[in-house]
């Protein structure tokens, strides 16, 4: 499967399943997902753009799948990959699930910070990439100089959901898969009544507004504050299944636990699987 290629959308228990965790382009059980097929076509953009490129740095949380994602991106471009943390020793860092993952993608994991903040580690990340020629893979990979390639990255995906949905469930992380969607619903004319984010991170909703705009996809969207509900910790897993597919239990089981919780609308609605969890190698 290519970066391009659409993931099924398959109905279980009479609810759409966008399966972007089936995109695996190195092999079952492994790194997958939208934030894949991102970071690959980021990197390739950047290759392009900048062939002096010596390598790729990225930062992240322990718990992100960033690290292992990014590591494979490099790899499968044959360019060497630091994936760096703060706020942990390397003790937590050698026995964390992600930084292993990392690690046997052939990444470099390094503490660059005693602070986990991620304004100190975009600053000390950066420093790094410039000593060194490296490109730096943003926190939440996010649209700093190449927007485009990104949201067209999950906009393509849109191409095979269903018209005329009632209800588009989307985990809201870092805000760009959501926004991607939408632009995607935008471009390619999908009717769609209802979009929801539910969020597992800080408040996005300025950030997509404002990708919206700049995208000419402005439209309403219904946001679920799921980060600040109490009792919500980041770290902590959720367990969930829906038939034979097991949700991430860092994002989609969280939001989907939330929308059963909540007595949300699965009729003629789908929820977007971004990814799933990747075993360790």
């Amino acid at each position: 499967m290519t970066a391009h290629d659409l993931t099924p959308v398959q109905e279980i228990a009479g609810m759409y399943f966008k399966r972007d965790d089936l995109y695996a382009p190195f092999g079952a059980g492994g790194v997958n997902g939208g934030k894949l097929r991102q970071c690959m076509l980021l990197v390739e953009a950047a290759l392009g753009r900048e062939p002096g490129t010596k390598g790729v740095i990225t930062y992240c949380s322990l718990h992100s799948p960033q690290g292992p994602i990014t590591a494979a991106a490099a790899r499968h471009y044959g360019l060497p990959c630091v994936v760096a943390y703060g706020g942990a020793n390397e003790m937590s860092v050698a026995t964390g699930s992600m930084p292993r993952l990392a690690m046997s993608y052939g990444a470099s994991v390094q503490v660059i910070a005693k602070s986990g903040r991620h304004n100190v580690l975009k600053q000390r990340a950066e420093a790094l990439a410039e000593a060194r020629g490296l490109f730096v893979v943003q926190y939440g990979i996010n649209l700093d100089d190449y927007g485009e390639v990104l949201l067209s990255a999950v906009a393509e995906q849109v191409q095979n959901i269903p018209d005329g949905l009632d209800d588009l469930y989307i985990t809201c992380g870092s805000g760009i898969t959501a926004s991607g969607v939408i632009v995607g619903i935008e471009r390619y004319g999908k009717a769609v009544k209802n979009i929801h984010l539910i969020s597992t991170a800080y408040d996005r909703r300025e950030k997509v507004r404002a990708t919206l705009q700049r995208y000419g996809a402005e439209r309403p969207f219904q946001y679920h504050d799921l980060f600040h509900t109490p009792g919500f910790v980041y770290e902590k897993q959720q367990k969930m299944r829906v038939g034979g597919v097991k949700l991430h239990p860092q994002y989609e089981a969280k939001s989907m636990k939330y929308l059963v919780d909540h007595g949300l609308n699965t009729h003629n609605a789908l929820f977007w699987i971004v990814g799933a969890e990747p075993r360790e190698r």
